[in-house]
């Protein structure tokens, strides 16, 4: 910290102040630093004058100062409203009115609830506010009558409060990045892509350190899973463009030898203006956060930068592994499914297609990513309840009576009471796809004889996807129809087994469905 005393605190009192020193504080400081701002309130010009003198040349943490005058109350109101950077306030307290200063400080404290700025009240008439009451019953922060302020007791008061302004601001700042850090972490967790994840990360950094102001910020934010090269996810400014390129290729090479010396480690750096931070995690992710055209990073802002980059590369982890169990899901899903459909010796893929199928008639008819994600999951279940049927009734050759057809109709609320006792979201909506695709647009299916609307989105989606697969393949009671036939069918169903809005869809898409029955062959 470097404090310049400003030269005159040999002079016993203000207006003795020593007028040989240098260029008003007012003038443009030659230091890169923001000045200190202090709003002198006084109804006497003289005032000011010897207060510019008295702190001509005052430099306090190699910051200078610059004075702003306000000759009234309600001068000073209409500063304050305005600007919410002022440091310090020497405040008078007759002014327009025997108590204009402290109806001052009230209104600071109160109606702007500025809390931060410090305020040395200056009274050249101490009958009219006495020390004790003020003190007491006002927040100020020093009190002075003006013939006892002399150079040395100003500069001692404008240091002490600078400086207890300079603590409080950086406990706020500390505790409004605590608290973004906290808001941003609960929201980008909620991004299951792990680019919109490093994107929604980085954007929510610069928001903390307040560098959305600030031209010339360039940012990337890139990742390497377990024994893969580090790819860029997301940037800013300059580097926005370079999603998906390696970070070996886009970024320059003092960050690239950086990443590569501490990616098995994690360390953090200021390169020039710029900052660097290599994460590590558990579950062997490596990261890189780099910011570019910084002009100055605090000590704070560095212990918010490696709090925020270390909790984000933690969520990469949880990212991992909620894919993981989601995958794992999948694989549990679809491996039921084939058990069942192999029981009634129907085709492994039977279940892989009417997934794909009701992935893409969702996508089609216009459900968001997720939801249509959630259908293709949770539709392999359709026909779990088929693992309660007889097998002579599942695989017999030819048409099954009236009797055996009720026997089989049963799978749905069998696959239903299989599934609804889970409470998580895709076992849910696998109980709904299980007990509903049968049922008719025309109410006529079954086991609730469900009509219209009132059949659930996936379970109208699955009924197409199923019967689609199960008309186009060969089946233990029939072969295969061809394509036109199948086409021909679903054109005469519309309106009466399948919902008319999705049986378009499906037609005018037929060559996409096709397309998937001949990814996934019998």
């Amino acid at each position: 910290m470097a404090e310049h005393h400003p030269g005159q605190a040999d002079s016993e009192h203000l207006v003795f102040a020593d007028e040989s020193v240098r260029e008003d504080s007012d003038s443009t400081p030659a230091h890169q630093n923001l000045p200190w701002n202090i709003l002198i309130v006084d109804d006497e010009e003289e005032v000011h004058e010897i207060t510019r003198i008295a702190l001509r040349g005052f430099v306090f943490d190699q910051r200078p100062i610059h004075l702003i005058s306000a000759y009234s109350e309600k001068e000073a109101r209409e500063i304050l409203y305005g600007r919410d950077d002022i440091a310090l306030i020497l405040l008078d307290v007759v002014m327009e009115r025997d108590n204009s200063g402290l109806e001052l400080v009230e209104f600071i404290r109160h109606e702007l609830k500025n809390l931060q700025v410090r305020i040395v009240l200056r009274t050249g008439q101490p009958g009219k506010a006495p020390e004790h009451e003020v003190i007491v019953n006002y927040d100020i922060n020093d009190y002075k009558t003006k013939p006892e302020l002399t150079a040395q007791k100003l500069y001692t008061s404008v240091i002490a409060c600078l400086r207890a302004y300079k603590n409080l601001v950086t406990i706020e700042k500390s505790k409004i990045g605590l608290e973004l850090i906290i808001d941003s972490t609960a929201s980008i967790f909620q991004n299951q892509s792990m680019r919109a994840f490093a994107g929604s990360a980085l954007t929510r950094l610069i928001e903390i350190l307040s560098l959305e102001k600030t031209n010339g910020i360039h940012s990337a934010y890139a990742v390497a899973l377990p024994g893969a090269p580090a790819v860029i996810l997301s940037g800013t400014g300059k580097y926005k463009a370079l999603t998906d390129q390696f970070l070996d290729d886009a970024l320059p090479l003092d960050v690239i030898s950086f990443y590569h010396s501490h990616k098995t480690t994690g360390r953090e750096q200021v390169l020039g203006d710029a900052y660097v931070g290599v994460f590590k995690t558990k579950e062997g992710f490596s990261s890189l956060l780099y910011l570019a055209g910084l002009q100055e990073l605090r000590p704070m802002d560095m212990q918010l930068v490696r709090m925020f980059a270390n909790t984000v590369s933690i969520g990469f982890d949880n990212l991992s592994l909620s894919r993981e169990i989601v995958n794992t899901q999948k694989e549990v899903i679809l491996t039921l499914g084939e058990v069942v459909e192999t029981r009634s010796k129907e085709t492994a893929h039977h279940v892989t297609r009417v997934a794909e199928f009701c992935y893409l008639l969702a996508r089609k008819y216009g459900l968001d990513q997720e939801t249509s994600e959630i259908l293709r999951l949770a539709s392999p279940m359709h026909d779990v309840g088929k693992i309660g049927i007889p097998e002579a009734i599942l695989n017999k050759p030819g048409k099954l009576t009236s009797q055996e057809f009720e026997v089989i109709k049963e799978h749905a609320r069998i696959g239903y009471e299989i599934l609804r006792k889970s409470k998580r979201y895709i076992m849910e909506s696998a109980a709904i796809i299980a007990l509903q695709h049968h049922e008719r647009w025309d109410g006529k299916g079954y086991p609730q004889g469900l009509a219209r609307q009132d059949i659930h989105i996936y379970g109208r989606i699955a009924a197409i996807a199923d019967v689609f697969d199960a008309l186009s393949h060969t089946r233990a009671y029939k072969d295969a129809w061809p394509m036109d036939q199948v086409i021909d069918f679903f054109e005469s169903a519309a309106a009466s087994q399948f919902d008319p809005e999705l049986t378009q869809i499906f037609l005018s898409n037929a060559d996409e469905f096709i397309e998937i029955n001949a990814r996934f062959p019998e």
